[in-house]
């Protein structure tokens, strides 16, 4: 009997292009039914049931139910992140194809639970440069910096509680840019902010989000980023 991981099993199950659909519409952090991934996969909800089945068997999703319904999400933040970076190996010509929709969901998206694109890139990046957070040496973790519980205060974050030895924030290498945005307990707090105070709007039938007028006010006051820029580059 081996003791080599069994990489086969994830593979094949993210082996089949309508199961990778529905991977790529749950990585917009929420729950969705089975009919709304078939929707999204374009398939029947019946052959959708079978591929969450299979989904569910290699620990990539999970299920929970609320009334008459069952809503199915990814299993974990752990593996959103590893289908992040999984993306980051496929093939980028399609992206040319896709149109408008294609470049809202580079501009700005939803990974999982915290943002990616050129936005959440843009953050992470001013995020360390104003001091907010440091690198640790070679390692993915990010700490405080010397900014920290300013910033933190000042923009009314809720940040959880770290568990254990759990960094503040953690790179995550964005699939598009190829350039790292950030996971982790800060980051989920940057992007529960921002949908709250409508800072963000989410973008239907798409993971992408809208960066919105307040929103070009606010990215500029607390990241530092240039209103001329946010204006072209999200512009309505």
């Amino acid at each position: 009997m081996t003791s080599e991981p069994r990489l086969d099993i994830i593979g094949a199950a993210l082996g089949d292009p309508s199961r990778a659909r529905i991977l790529c519409e749950l990585m917009d952090g929420r729950a969705f039914t089975n009919k709304e991934l078939a929707s999204a996969a374009g398939i029947t909800a019946q052959t959708a049931s079978a591929h969450l089945g299979r989904l569910g068997g290699a620990g990539l999703t999970t299920s929970l139910r609320s009334g008459r319904h069952v809503y199915y999400r990814i299993a974990s933040a752990e593996v959103a992140e590893v289908l992040e970076a999984l993306a980051t190996l496929s093939p980028r010509d399609h992206l040319a194809r896709t149109g408008p929709k294609g470049d809202d969901t580079r501009r700005a998206r939803s990974c999982y639970n915290h943002l990616a694109g050129r936005l959440g890139v843009q953050i992470a990046e001013r995020l360390c440069a104003m001091q907010v957070l440091e690198h640790e040496g070679e390692s993915e973790a990010l700490r405080p910096g010397a900014r920290y519980g300013g910033f933190v205060r000042e923009l009314g974050l809720d940040v959880a509680p770290r568990r254990g030895a759990q960094p503040v924030a953690r790179l995550c290498l964005d699939w598009s840019e190829r350039r790292h945005h950030i996971s982790g307990p800060l980051a989920i707090a940057i992007m529960q902010k921002a949908l709250a105070m409508g800072w963000l709007e989410r973008r239907r039938a798409s993971r992408a989000l809208i960066v919105t007028a307040p929103g070009v006010d606010a990215f500029g006051r607390w990241f530092g980023l240039s209103r001329d820029d946010l204006e072209q580059e999200f512009d309505r």
